[in-house]
């Protein structure tokens, strides 16, 4: 009877090892932008950011099933359950009943425009006496300053790809594009096929912007933060940096 008992124990014991370990291992769904170099390159399934929460995730115990989708839908997705995180995400955003996690990317949006033209810019005012290019929805992101500049500018519209802002400052058909830094260094990168920093003027004229993850689930986002914590001082993580050649 004794050793019937120390079977089934054994049994029950390997059961639930193995059950946790199916736990750990659970895929996470997370809903991400569309395609937005360095950041996110769907093609690859790969980028600054995906490559990042991959790894974290990993450490967690955890593969990422990445689900694409249109911009603005990822905090719609994650409010319904539908998704497990939600990429990307500004705290301006309600995601009730999802919680954020820490920031754990930082865009820095900026004005930039040709070497040889000579721009100064120190204000986003003086945005209004040039013709100036912005991403998608750049005037409700931006605020109130930028929206009325660049209703008053010389020429103002918002792309939706962001290399056509690139391609239409390097032919010098506007005089400034609105950006993240490191998305014109990659495109630019990829439109001249060589680095062209040195050929423009960046004007640091607005503040930086920290996004976050939405999370389902709070432990989940607890356990997230503090492997993030441990990550940004891996050494890991300075190659990160390095292998997308980021600006900081």
């Amino acid at each position: 009877m004794s050793k019937y008992t120390g079977k089934s124990f054994l049994t029950i014991f390997l059961f639930f090892c193995t059950f946790i370990d199916i736990v750990r291992a659970k895929d996470i769904n997370i809903a991400v932008g569309w395609n937005k170099p360095p950041y996110v390159i769907e093609k690859d399934n790969s980028g600054f950011e995906i490559d990042m929460l991959r790894t974290i995730f990993k450490n967690m115990g955890h593969e990422l099933d990445i689900i694409y989708t249109p911009v603005g839908r990822s905090s719609g997705l994650l409010k319904k359950g539908i998704v497990d995180v939600g990429m990307t995400l500004s705290p301006r955003v309600d995601i009730t009943p999802a919680v954020f996690s820490n920031s754990y990317v930082t865009y820095q949006n900026v004005a930039i425009s040709l070497k040889g033209r000579g721009i100064s810019i120190n204000e986003i005012s003086q945005l209004a006496k040039f013709s100036v290019i912005g991403f998608q929805n750049a005037s409700l992101y931006l605020g109130e300053e930028y929206s009325t500049a660049v209703d008053n500018s010389v020429f103002y519209i918002e792309l939706p790809d962001q290399s056509k802002q690139v391609a239409m400052l390097l032919l010098g058909r506007t005089d400034i594009v609105i950006m993240d830094i490191n998305i014109f260094n990659y495109l630019s990168k990829a439109h001249l096929g060589k680095d062209h920093m040195a050929n423009v003027d960046v004007h640091r004229i607005f503040p930086t912007n920290a996004y976050h993850l939405g999370f389902f689930d709070e432990n989940l986002k607890n356990l997230f933060n503090k492997e993030l914590m441990e990550y940004k001082k891996s050494l890991n993580y300075r190659q990160l940096i390095n292998k997308y050649q980021f600006i900081q």
